[in-house]
């Protein structure tokens, strides 16, 4: 039987001693997609991934999506077998940074997590990851590094930084990009060499570009003409089949 069968099974008929027993029966198996979920259930949700994680060392795919989560054990670090990790639509609000041990990890999908506003400072270190699905955090920024992650084939979103590591010229190393990608705070690239140094124009696999200023954010002596460089230099490629522009004060972006 599959490991979320056994464990839906155990939820909704068992208290939480049985989970124990349940997860020394499938403590080899790969793969924990999830449960089925009810108010009846009789079971404590917040020990839940501890209980999980502690047990079963050799998952290569593990989903809360839709779990009432709102933090990640540091047991998470532990799962060194690791490849694909759904935190979707859960109420998470930070993640430990032993989740950048998971050297192996090469999805992570945090899509829908409002409450989440920083990443790992280590998130450099996930040098294997191909697809981070950020579309809909609260993230502020970047963290720092993330020129590192040459795999990243889809990276949902990046948020521009202010600090030297997290500006948008991290992304000119991230060469293999494809799909679809929102670039926010452009407020905060301050010259359009940063801009330049994204490489948006060598990024052949991007399909829809969404760039987005935050109006609220600018400060008064912002120089149109420096507004109208950065643009310049965020050219895409011809390849490009979707660019939409928010914030853009210029007066030639209602030309």
């Amino acid at each position: 039987m599959a490991a979320e069968a056994v464990l839906s099974s155990v939820l909704s008929n068992y208290p939480i001693s049985k989970l124990l027993g349940v997860c020394d029966r499938i403590k080899h198996t790969r793969t924990f997609l999830g449960l089925n979920l009810n108010s009846q259930i009789p079971f404590n949700m917040e020990n839940a991934p501890c209980i999980l994680l502690s047990k079963l060392k050799y998952l290569r795919a593990l989903s809360f999506n839709c779990f009432p989560l709102e933090s990640l054990p540091d047991s998470i670090g532990e799962l060194i077998h690791l490849r694909y990790l759904d935190l979707s639509w859960t109420y998470i609000m930070t993640l430990p940074d032993t989740l950048c041990n998971l050297y192996n990890l090469q999805t992570l999908k945090l899509v829908g997590c409002r409450k989440l506003k920083t990443l790992p400072v280590s998130m450099k270190d996930l040098t294997n990851l191909r697809y981070l699905d950020i579309s809909g955090t609260g993230l502020h920024e970047m963290p720092e590094g993330m020129s590192k992650l040459t795999s990243l084939q889809v990276l949902s979103k990046y948020v521009v930084g202010k600090r030297e590591g997290n500006k948008i010229n991290e992304l000119g190393a991230l060469a293999n990009l494809h799909q679809t990608i929102f670039i926010d705070k452009l407020e905060n690239v301050v010259n359009s060499s940063e801009a330049l140094e994204a490489r948006m124009f060598d990024k052949d696999g991007i399909e829809c570009l969404f760039l987005e200023w935050s109006p609220d954010e600018y400060e008064n002596t912002v120089d149109s003409q420096i507004e109208r460089d950065i643009l310049e230099k965020l050219q895409p490629h011809s390849n490009l089949k979707q660019l939409q522009i928010w914030g853009y004060r210029d007066s030639i972006s209602n030309a």
